[in-house]
């Protein structure tokens, strides 16, 4: 009788224990469930597939919380024509937030989807095509000039001239607003406009008797493979330190310059993302924001052949130096 009745316990025992681990493994299946279906999606638009915007978006995904989702990387390939239809994708998606990368991109999203909020990134002058939008956020690709003039009175604290060359048709926002702040430090602009290649060497000779420094725009008029090496030389030649907007240019010969890297928007980009889908702070749609962090960066050969003190005080400004 006793051994029946250990036979029975130790059978009772058995079933309870094989329901509980069954109704652990149906928990965690819900539980697992739930996460996916909860995960918060976020839909890529991108212009075109080259380096820098995919720097971006690897930073970007790999900045994302692990309860964001990424729905789908959408390539324009370069072809307006796609935007309406990949837009109807993304709607479909049921994405919160789109990262639009490249100005093809953010053109396509202000078109083409109003009703969800975009982040843009690496668009050069986006105010001269109304961006961004009220459903829109862009990570600038302008380093606040105070913080670039800043680098270059690290080295030459007397600089009050400051020379510029550009294309109205493609620069005239970045040139406005780089007068806008000189104005407000004190410093003069000297500019010449450019309307083709060819006007690039007349321009700098024109500039380079009236300047105290030459400030390098994005302009890709006056900044071509044909042009660079002119720039640099002669600014060089004619004692002028060269600001630029990028490593390669300090490499390339550039005194100083101030700039950001491409996996830094994606992972402000990512940032940005999160803090539109939990509102962790008030709305930043229908904004331009700076981009961080800025890294600085000095040529020390440059430096020397311009006579520039080279003090540890001095290089421990700037995070990168070639």
């Amino acid at each position: 009788m006793n051994n029946l009745r250990a036979i029975c316990l130790r059978s009772a025992h058995w079933r309870y224990w094989r329901k509980l681990v069954w109704v652990v493994l149906c928990v965690g299946i819900f539980l697992n469930l739930s996460t996916i279906t909860s995960a918060q999606e976020v839909a890529i638009l991108k212009s075109a597939d080259i380096s820098a915007y995919s720097e971006a978006i690897s930073a970007f995904t790999s900045a994302l919380p692990s309860s964001f989702r990424i729905t789908r990387v959408f390539d324009l390939r370069g072809d307006m024509e796609k935007a309406r239809l990949l837009a109807r994708h993304i709607r479909a998606s049921k994405a919160k937030v789109v990262l639009a990368v490249g100005l093809k991109a953010a053109f396509a999203a202000k078109l083409e989807i109003p009703d969800i909020p975009v982040i843009f990134c690496l668009v050069l002058d986006p105010e001269k095509y109304g961006l961004p939008t009220t459903n829109m956020v862009g990570l600038s690709l302008n380093v606040p000039f105070r913080q670039s003039l800043q680098s270059l009175h690290t080295l030459a604290p007397k600089v009050t001239r400051i020379g510029v060359l550009f294309d109205p048709e493609k620069t005239h926002g970045m040139h406005r607003q780089l007068l806008h702040d000189a104005e407000a430090l004190g410093i003069k602009i000297v500019s010449e406009e450019v309307h083709q290649e060819q006007d690039v060497v007349a321009a700098l000779h024109a500039l380079k008797d009236h300047i105290d420094a030459l400030w390098l725009l994005p302009d890709s008029t006056a900044l071509t493979e044909n042009t660079l090496d002119f720039l640099m030389s002669t600014a060089l030649e004619a004692n002028i330190p060269v600001v630029g907007f990028s490593a390669a240019l300090v490499r390339s010969g550039a005194l100083i310059g101030t700039y950001f890297h491409y996996a830094d928007i994606g992972t402000q980009a990512a940032q940005l993302t999160e803090q539109i889908i939990r509102q962790t702070s008030s709305s930043v749609l229908g904004t331009i924001i700076p981009p961080e962090p800025v890294h600085q960066s000095i040529n020390q050969k440059s430096a020397r052949y311009l006579g520039f003190p080279l003090t540890p005080d001095v290089l421990r400004k700037f995070d990168e130096r070639f």
